[in-house]
């Protein structure tokens, strides 16, 4: 007996450790972004549904109160302006108020298949050493800090491939269903 209780605490103890690495997989900030249909926002759209494609999803100083998406490819920004459903005060848009998302060209260990995936849109590691906000750039699916000039590959869950080794880009659970994207953390 004394046996089998030694067995099931070392299975319970040995799904909690895995558990714990689910959970670290994203990041424990605050991200909230629902936005469909995409097909309205081309910028989104090819992010999407274009495996390597990636936007940033900022709301700079505008009267409208509009949100803004940039493609990795430096073309024209699209602009979202948020509905009744979707007002102004249930988007947090992470951290630093940007979020990056995409469908990288490389599936995630363990799937078949790319999913969309959602990173912040702040160096994680500029945050985390000088606690300082610095958004990102993205350029041909990558991340580039202009203050620590790391760069960080999109389409290798956001780790550092450039610059002194550090933090992954902060990640946030996301989805897209076909015609709707949403980001939710807590």
């Amino acid at each position: 007996m004394k046996k089998l209780i030694i067995i099931l605490l070392a299975a319970v103890f040995a799904a909690c450790a895995g558990d714990e690495d689910v959970q670290s997989k994203y990041s424990g900030y605050t991200a909230r972004f629902n936005y469909s249909p995409v097909a309205t926002c081309p910028s989104l759209q090819r992010a999407c549904t274009g495996m390597g494609e990636f936007c940033i999803i900022d709301r700079p100083a505008d009267p409208q109160q509009r949100i803004r998406v940039r493609d990795n490819h430096g073309n024209a920004p699209d602009w979202i302006n948020p509905t009744a459903l979707q007002s102004y005060t249930s988007i947090v848009l992470g951290i630093g108020g940007a979020l990056i998302i995409g469908l990288p060209n490389l599936a995630e260990m363990g799937a078949d298949v790319p999913a969309v995936i959602c990173f912040d849109g702040i160096c994680p590691n500029c945050y985390t050493d000088n606690h300082i906000n610095k958004q990102v750039s993205l350029k041909d699916g990558q991340a580039t800090c202009a203050a620590c000039k790391r760069i960080y590959d999109l389409n290798s869950q956001g780790i550092v491939t450039s610059g002194q080794g550090g933090h992954t880009l902060y990640r946030y659970a996301a989805g897209f269903n076909g015609t709707g994207v949403y980001v939710s953390n807590n």
